[in-house]
């Protein structure tokens, strides 16, 4: 039988980590336990921390919408914004890395290579056009406008972007990280709060007691717990059926392409209707991402690096001479309508639910932490939760 937790935070992707960062931070016994699975949604992340441009339908989205809209399956001005609940959530979240950001580096050693680079949408044709009219209308209220950019501004902006690009939306506060190193950080962080990290361990039961979860059990032993969190990703689903909840996240592959690192090409991360660029400290452009329905499939498709690699060369044309390093891809934790799951779940004591992502793991990890911890601890909550509660899709057949 293993040492007894406080909390067993179960999944160590950043959302997990995050968790049991917070949480060993307030002084809770946390047990980590992580059995790493082939395509985390850690993996499918180039680390954009992008509140406006998320809630607004850029990244992945415009590229997956956008696509769809030739089928005549959504309209052809991109994606619906997310609601004002995702918007505040993600400013707030974002606000949250400057601080820790310097607090991970001062009690890990890790830089998590935090960088306020700003986001901008390129915009080559009529329909690109489109969209950014569209824009200002999504952007939430008190969301701070994008500013439009002439060709002339892009070019002293971003001498390496297309001349072929009309203009951009410049969106001041989008900015990015390096994923890998901020999962490790906070693991890392939580472990330097007194947390244990069990890794290559297998959750394979959960044990319930009078409508409270008791124990978690695992492939090397029983942990007795006060509180498990289910923070397992893509893999949510699985959890929730050890104590008879249904979950709805599902895989949604993405597909990324990682160059050599060439000298400094972009500052800002770009986002077009064809990919999204990032170029990382270290010089390597991350471009992404693809976004599709093919279950548990971490396959990578010659016609999707294609795609991928055509969009950040018509972006970037000095690309076309830069090798490629390597392909991947990782699948995300959707949820029906986009928004993470999060918090208790009626008539189960003792379970927290920090899943469904989606495409802002990264962006919403501190937040997301922050909030399960003060949940563990009674503690007044920093935005309410409601509007994120496995509740809301009671009835709805999902």
């Amino acid at each position: 039988m293993s040492e007894a937790a406080d909390v067993v935070v179960i999944g160590g992707g950043v959302i997990g980590s995050a968790v049991a960062y917070y949480a060993a931070k307030k002084g809770l016994r946390v047990t980590l336990v992580d059995q790493p699975k082939r395509g985390k949604a850690t993996t499918a992340s180039a680390g954009g921390l992008w509140p406006i441009g998320e809630s607004v339908g850029l990244g992945c989205g415009v590229i997956f919408h956008k696509t769809m809209a030739k089928t005549g399956r959504v309209p052809d001005n991109g994606p619906a914004p997310l609601p004002a609940c995702f918007f505040e959530f993600a400013i707030r979240s974002n606000a949250m890395f400057p601080s820790l950001a310097a607090e991970l580096r001062e009690t890990t050693g890790i830089d998590v290579e935090y960088d306020a680079c700003s986001l901008l949408f390129l915009m080559f044709d009529d329909g690109d056009e489109s969209f950014a009219r569209s824009v200002s209308e999504r952007c939430p209220p008190g969301a701070r406008q994008p500013e439009r950019l002439s060709r002339e501004d892009l070019a002293k902006a971003e001498p390496a972007v297309s001349r072929e690009a009309r203009g951009a939306l410049l969106f001041r506060g989008d900015d990015q990280i390096n994923p890998y190193r901020l999962a490790d950080a906070l693991r890392a962080g939580a472990k330097h709060h007194g947390a244990m990290i069990r890794s290559h361990v297998e959750v394979t039961a959960l044990r319930v007691e009078s409508g409270r979860v008791t124990a978690v059990e695992t492939s090397e032993g029983l942990i007795p717990c006060e509180v498990a969190i289910n923070a397992a990703g893509t893999w949510a689903p699985r959890i929730g059926q050890m104590i008879g909840l249904e979950i709805p996240v599902r895989p949604v592959r993405g597909q990324i392409l990682g160059t050599q690192s060439p000298p400094k090409l972009i500052s800002a991360c770009l986002s077009t209707a064809d990919c999204y660029l990032a170029q990382k400290k270290h010089g390597e452009v991350i471009v992404g991402s693809t976004t599709e329905e093919v279950g548990f499939d971490t396959g990578v498709t010659a016609s999707a690096m294609k795609s991928l690699a055509a969009g950040a060369i018509r972006a970037v044309p000095a690309l076309e001479n830069v090798g490629v390093k390597r392909v991947w891809s990782g699948l995300r934790p959707g949820t029906p309508d986009e928004l993470p799951i999060l918090g208790p779940v009626e008539g189960i004591g003792g379970y927290l639910n920090a899943s469904g992502h989606f495409r802002t793991g990264i962006l919403n990890a501190p937040l997301t932490g922050l909030l399960l911890a003060e949940l563990l601890t009674n503690e007044p909550l920093s935005l309410p939760i409601e509007p994120f509660l496995l509740a809301r899709f009671a009835g709805k057949g999902s």
